[in-house]
């Protein structure tokens, strides 16, 4: 029996937050220890993207999973998780954990890049080189 049948609908018919609550969802369906999530929300309108962020977060929360999250979104990689590394360029910025993150805002790490890359940027989404 095909995924579809178990579904009773088709995979085609639902949204593309549907689609990846359902992908995360098969994803972690068999026991693991790491979760890639390459910017799993990154297609999605604000409503779905904060949906699926909340739903990577209880489940990665649940099972207790070690998870690297790839975002351009500064304010969703301090919003989740215990560490944000940011990098340009395939170079580390920046690696903060614990509570000297939570000194961290998005301006601040605006501020970081500019000051460490000479490029300044005015919103977390523009760094998307």
């Amino acid at each position: 029996m095909g995924l579809e049948d178990r579904l009773g609908t088709s995979v085609g018919t639902l949204s593309g937050g549907q689609r990846q609550a359902l992908s995360l969802l098969m994803a972690t369906l068999l026991p693991m220890k790491i979760l890639l999530l390459d910017e799993h929300t990154a297609a999605l309108d604000p409503g779905a993207a904060a949906r699926i962020l909340e739903l990577s977060s209880e489940i990665t929360g649940e099972q207790k999973l070690t998870t690297l999250m790839v975002t351009h979104s500064m304010r969703n990689s301090l919003d989740h998780g215990e560490r944000t590394i940011m990098m340009n360029a395939g170079r580390v910025l920046l690696d903060i954990r614990g509570e000297d993150r939570k000194r961290y805002d998005v301006p601040d790490l605006l501020a970081l890049f500019k000051k460490t890359t000479g490029e300044a940027v005015e919103d977390d989404q523009l760094v998307l080189a």
